[in-house]
């Protein structure tokens, strides 16, 4: 019986090893899986400031420090006095040379309507005598069979000619008439067609410009680009600022970018470019994917990532830009994968 004793001893003492043994090595793939290609890493805010892009006057202040703002929220309204005039004033330019465009169409019709009213009284005058010479031939005609015989018809030809030749004449007066009057209404639209696109170049360029000063007038108004709470305010309501001058910093609620420390055989696990997948360390369950954007210098690792105290751990950085809609918190240690 003692023997059997010491051997079920030996069996309970063999099992537990081996249950210890598997739990480290589900540890070891739990936690460890993959370590050739992971990395650990720390979440990091980066604090972006709005600036003025040109001298204006400090309109409105919307926020105050500490103020949680979401995307797309008002901040600061500003306004500039020399802008307003520029607009204004190229407006009116605009408006000026329209009128002018319209009356200078206004003109060139004008001018053609005078040119057919006065070319009009010759060619009536034309028509009026091609018709009378009509009814001459028509009239010679009908007397000339009337005193002619049955074989003598050069008495009708001799009587008919010299009205046929004047006939003949007046219809080439008349077409010359006509293609004089198109030339020259043709000389009127021509010049005011040139007129006219000089005009339009000139307002196309000035509403191109308009355009410009209307843009940069709308980005006087400044509104949150993200979620994230206000830092700091720099100036105040009524004070006139400079170009590029700072008007607040804002800190985003979440994390745009990974630092991650590559050690040893890992060193070169990640290339520029590549995706990956970060997730908190020990939750799996919050991650987003990030794109590797560079590497940094070999530095010594965060105390939140270092394993002890007394001896520090080394490792090359490497910069993962992450979406700002994810869930990790500013300093949170994350996996990379």
């Amino acid at each position: 019986m003692p023997n059997d004793k010491h051997t079920s001893g030996i069996n309970w003492f063999y099992v537990l090893v081996a249950i210890i043994f598997a739990a480290m090595i589900w540890i070891s793939a739990r936690y460890f899986r993959g370590s050739d290609y992971s990395s650990i890493g720390i979440t990091e805010v980066k604090e972006y400031k709005i600036n003025s892009e040109r001298s204006a006057l400090v309109k409105a202040v919307q926020v105050v420090p500490g103020q949680q703002v979401k995307t797309g929220q008002l901040l600061i309204d500003l306004g500039s006095t020399e802008l307003d005039m520029d607009i204004d004033k190229i407006t009116n330019r605009i408006a000026l040379l329209k009128d002018e465009r319209q009356s200078k169409a206004r003109l060139i019709q004008a001018q053609v309507d005078y040119l057919r009213a006065d070319q009009g009284i010759p060619l009536e005058e034309l028509e009026t005598e091609i018709a009378q010479t009509k009814s001459d031939i028509q009239l010679n005609k009908k007397l000339t069979k009337e005193l002619a015989t049955d074989s003598d018809t050069s008495v009708w030809n001799e009587a008919d000619n010299p009205l046929r030749v004047k006939l003949n004449s007046l219809y080439k007066q008349k077409a010359q008439h006509k293609q004089a009057m198109v030339i020259k209404e043709a000389d009127i639209r021509q010049e005011g067609f040139i007129e006219q696109q000089l005009l339009n170049n000139q307002i196309k360029l000035l509403e191109q410009e308009l355009d410009l000063l209307k843009t940069e007038k709308s980005k006087l108004v400044k509104y949150a680009g993200s979620d994230g709470v206000v830092k700091n305010v720099y100036v105040k309501p009524g004070e006139q600022v400079s170009s590029y001058t700072d008007l607040l910093s804002i800190t985003p609620v979440h994390p745009t970018t990974v630092i991650g420390y590559l050690a040893g055989k890992n060193n070169n696990t990640f290339a520029v470019g590549d995706s990956v997948r970060v997730s908190a360390y020990g939750n799996s369950s919050i991650k987003t994917s990030g794109r590797v954007i560079g590497y940094g210098a070999v530095t010594q690792l965060p105390d939140i990532l270092q394993k002890s105290t007394a001896v520090k751990a080394f490792g090359r950085e490497v910069f993962i830009e992450i979406p700002s809609s994810n869930n990790f918190a500013n300093g949170e240690k994350v996996l990379i994968r």
